[in-house]
C-alpha cells in the first residue's frame, strides 16, 4: 500500500512539475505558481492520498494505441440531463466545500500523438498542441449540451468548442474536427488567454499522413518549446469538489464528477488495484456502484478510507472519496444525495 502512495505522489509531483518551464529561475517561478494554485494542489493530494489508500486509479493508466481507436459510433451519444455539475445535498455536519474547480482529463502512459509543449520564459504560461486520441469524431452540440461554459467558436473553418480561461479553471482548452477521424487540440495552463489558443490553432500545419505530424508556427516573443508529458486532454474533462470539516488543511470528502465516458471499458474500476482492500457491490441511485475500503493511515478496525464509483445516464462518472473521519453510511449516503441543479 505505501509503495502504491508512493507511485501516484510522484506522479503528482512530476504533474506539478510539468507546468513550469525549465530555466534558473525555476525554483522562484514554482513558489509564485505554488501559492497561486494552493486549490489545486490541495485537492489533488487530498486525491492522490484518499486513493491511494483505498486503491483508487483510473484504468486508463494503460498505454493506448497513439492512433483512433475504434470505429464511430453508430448511434448518437445523449448529453447528461443537465449541463449543471452535480452537487450535494447531504454532508455530515460541519462540512465546508474548499475547493470547486473544473480540471484538465490526465490520461497516464505515453505522450499523446503529435504532443508539442511550449512555455514562456521567466513568467507563467503553457500551451500543449495534441491529437486526442480517443476520438474520432467531435459532435459540438452535444458537448454544448454537456458542458457548463463552454462555447462553439470558429477554427480553421471548422466549428471547434472552447474552454475557456477562469480562476477556478486550472486549465483551458480548444479542441476542433480537423477532418474525418482526426481531432485535434490545444490545452492552455498557468492564465494563458483565450486568444492565444486560437492564434496557435490558426498558425498549425497539420499533415495527411499516419500517424498524423503537426507542425507549430511562430509563437509571441518570449516563448520557447520545453520538455513536458503532454498528457492533458479537452475532452473528456472533470469537475472536483473538495470538503474539509475543522481545518483539517486538506479535503476529507472529495467529489470528482467526469463527463463524456460513454464507453464502459474506460470505467474507473476502483478495485482493480487494492491491495489489501475490501470490495463490495452496492447501488447508487438504484444503478450499480463499486465501493472498496481499505485500511487507512491510523490502526483501528473503524479507521478505513473509501472510494465509491458509479455512472449516471449521459456518459457521467461519478466519484465520491473520503477519508475514514467520515464513514461508510455517510458515504453512501453523500453519493445518494448527488443531485443536478
Amino acid at each position: 500500500m505505501n509503495d502504491l502512495r508512493d507511485h501516484l505522489q510522484e506522479l503528482a509531483d512530476g504533474y506539478a512539475r510539468a507546468v513550469v518551464p525549465p530555466g534558473p529561475d525555476a525554483a522562484r517561478r514554482r513558489g509564485r505558481d505554488r501559492r497561486r494554485r494552493t486549490a489545486a494542489v490541495v485537492v489533488l493530494a487530498g486525491v492522490l492520498a484518499v486513493g491511494a489508500a483505498a486503491g483508487l486509479r483510473p484504468v486508463l493508466t494503460t498505454p493506448r494505441p497513439p492512433g483512433p481507436v475504434g470505429p464511430p459510433p453508430t448511434a448518437p451519444l445523449q448529453p447528461p440531463r443537465s449541463t449543471a455539475w452535480f452537487r450535494p445535498t447531504h454532508l455530515p455536519d460541519g462540512y465546508r466545500r474548499t475547493v470547486d474547480m473544473e480540471w484538465p482529463f490526465e490520461r497516464l502512459g505515453r505522450p499523446l500523438t503529435a504532443a508539442q509543449t511550449f512555455g514562456k520564459v521567466g513568467g507563467n504560461g503553457q500551451v500543449t498542441v495534441s491529437v486526442n486520441p480517443d476520438l474520432q469524431r467531435l459532435d459540438v452540440a452535444r458537448e454544448l449540451r454537456t458542458y457548463p461554459r463552454v462555447r462553439a467558436v470558429p477554427v480553421r473553418g471548422r466549428t471547434g468548442l472552447l474552454f475557456p480561461h477562469r480562476p477556478d479553471n486550472f486549465s483551458s482548452g480548444l479542441t476542433w474536427e480537423e477532418r474525418s477521424g482526426l481531432v485535434v487540440q490545444v490545452v492552455g495552463g498557468e492564465g494563458v488567454p483565450d486568444r492565444l489558443l486560437q492564434d496557435v490553432a490558426e498558425g498549425l500545419e497539420i499533415g495527411q499522413e499516419s500517424p498524423v505530424t503537426i507542425t507549430v508556427g511562430p509563437f509571441p516573443e518570449g516563448w520557447v518549446r520545453v520538455q513536458a508529458p503532454g498528457n492533458l486532454l479537452v475532452l473528456p474533462r472533470r469537475h472536483i469538489q473538495g470538503y474539509e470539516n475543522g481545518g483539517s488543511g486538506r479535503p476529507q470528502v472529495v467529489i470528482i464528477e467526469t463527463r463524456d465516458r460513454h464507453d464502459p471499458a474506460q470505467a474507473t474500476d476502483p478495485g482493480e488495484h487494492v491491495l489489501g482492500g475490501r470490495r463490495e457491490r452496492v447501488t447508487v441511485h438504484g444503478r450499480p456502484a463499486a465501493l472498496v475500503s481499505a485500511p487507512g493511515k491510523i490502526p483501528g478496525p473503524a479507521m478505513h478510507e473509501f472510494a465509491l464509483v458509479w455512472r449516471e445516464p449521459g456518459g457521467v462518472e461519478l466519484q465520491v472519496v473520503a477519508d475514514w473521519s467520515v464513514g461508510r453510511a455517510q458515504v453512501l449516503a453523500i453519493a445518494e444525495g448527488l443531485r443536478q441543479p
